[in-house]
């Protein structure tokens, strides 16, 4: 029985390895290019979008899906907008451990939570 070659470019012997490391090189570049494609501060619509689930999720209660970075890494927050009033530049969060208070320039995505 003949095993299947998955990657087939690495796994053959004909590539040559200054290909082989311009592949890889190329392959970290997009990996690049795509983090910081999602990681991008919202423009000036989402921030407007932002604005009026944080204040539905304050009046209504509506449960909210926060994802923000935290020193380089995503992290999501599912709850409901508590208040801004103390620090208008944090946004605090009621989830089911407690109250988590978030800098509002960390948020890179908000929506509302199924």
């Amino acid at each position: 029985m003949k095993k299947k070659l998955y990657h087939q470019f690495a796994c053959s012997s004909l590539m040559l390895p200054e290909h082989r490391a311009a592949l890889a090189r190329h392959r970290r570049e997009e990996a690049w290019k795509e983090w910081q494609r999602r990681h991008a501060p919202p423009d000036e619509q989402q921030l407007e979008q932002f604005q009026r689930l944080v204040e539905q999720s304050m009046q209504a209660g509506l449960p909210l899906k926060i994802t923000c970075l935290e020193k380089g890494r995503e992290r999501c927050f599912t709850g409901v907008a508590h208040r801004r009033q103390p620090h208008p530049d944090k946004l605090q969060v009621q989830v089911q451990e407690g109250t988590v208070t978030i800098p509002l320039g960390a948020i890179i995505n908000l929506e509302a939570a199924p």
